[in-house]
């Protein structure tokens, strides 16, 4: 199968990489479809100040053979202390008390990842920029699944050396689509998670976007991961995630984030409809999110609805997460 333009995807992937682990199944499923020719990843923007974050990208990254991607990393100096992320650090606790395993420390120790060099990392913002400044315009596709700190930043930003065009612009000129993964349900919903762990510049980035917009809220219809640990070696950085976070007798999580992926990649194909016609807008209050009725729709607003079999769509998703590295069909 190949995406719809029949035609590889230009990606930049998105990620906090650290509270879940659909965010790594998500980067093997782009791996997947970067081996079967139908996306070409420029680059990951990890969106939280963590190390572990870039080392269990660049690691998942490794495995599929595209060690030298650039990654980038939302610095923050008082990111333990300060008021930005204030709200994440406590989700971070609850997660790590819930009972499930935090995995980033348990992978960072797994892989001795505190030992290795990562090539090629940059500040988030400027990776942004390079990247969008050598792209043919109008062509790349941002797939944002955790916060949207880099993005709303990336909007603010000036010009540089990479591009004389503000963030704003460079975003006009350059992007295709944004596609995010959060609680933006139609016709209203409360954000509890992505975009509501730093909610200004999810205002920033989502209020403003100058491009098409398509939010994704699925995924808990139904479980992935089963057969990584049947199907892909030991050394699978993704299955080790998945175990870490699950147990090694787990039957799956939830696929937020790859579905996600699939849509960036292959649009609708036999399992989304695209609903247009509304503009989503995030309202000062924490969390509330709600679509209004836009017929201009310019730049258009999108939410996705399920459609198809979910027993078809659940074996291609599994499909592509145990996929070989390197595999071409």
């Amino acid at each position: 199968m190949s995406s719809s333009n029949n035609k590889s995807v230009p990606v930049i992937y998105d990620t906090d990489m650290d509270l879940d682990c659909d965010d790594c199944g998500a980067l093997a499923i782009l791996h997947a479809l970067a081996d079967l020719q139908e996306a070409t990843i420029l680059g990951v923007i990890c969106d939280v100040p963590l190390d572990s974050s870039v080392k269990i990208a660049h690691t998942i990254n490794t495995y599929y053979d595209r060690g030298n991607l650039p990654i980038g990393y939302l610095k923050n100096e008082d990111f333990e202390n300060g008021s930005r992320f204030k709200e994440y650090r406590e989700h971070q606790q609850e997660v790590i008390a819930s009972g499930r395993n935090y995995y980033p420390k348990k992978v960072v120790q797994f892989f001795n990842l505190d030992e290795i060099k990562i090539p090629n990392t940059w500040d988030a913002v400027p990776l942004y920029r390079h990247l969008l400044s050598e792209a043919e315009d109008s062509s790349v596709v941002i797939i944002a699944v955790g916060l949207l700190s880099a993005l709303g930043d990336l909007l603010k930003s000036g010009p540089d050396e990479f591009s004389e065009l503000s963030g704003m612009d460079l975003v006009r000129k350059k992007v295709k689509k944004l596609v995010t993964m959060g609680w933006g349900r139609f016709p209203k919903d409360i954000e509890r998670l992505n975009w509501r762990m730093d909610w200004p510049a999810a205002r920033t980035a989502l209020n403003h976007w100058p491009t098409e917009l398509v939010v994704q809220t699925h995924g808990s219809e139904f479980l992935n991961g089963k057969m990584l640990p049947t199907k892909t070696p030991e050394e699978n950085p993704v299955r080790k995630c998945y175990e870490f976070y699950l147990g090694t007798n787990h039957k799956g999580n939830f696929t937020w984030d790859l579905l996600t992926v699939y849509y960036a990649i292959r649009g609708c194909d036999k399992y989304f409809e695209e609903v247009s016609g509304y503009r989503l807008v995030l309202d000062e209050e924490p969390g509330k999110n709600y679509w209004v009725e836009d017929k201009a729709n310019d730049p258009p607003h999108k939410f996705l609805n399920l459609v198809g079999s979910r027993t078809k769509f659940k074996k291609e998703i599994e499909d592509l997460l145990i996929k070989t590295p390197g595999e071409q069909g």
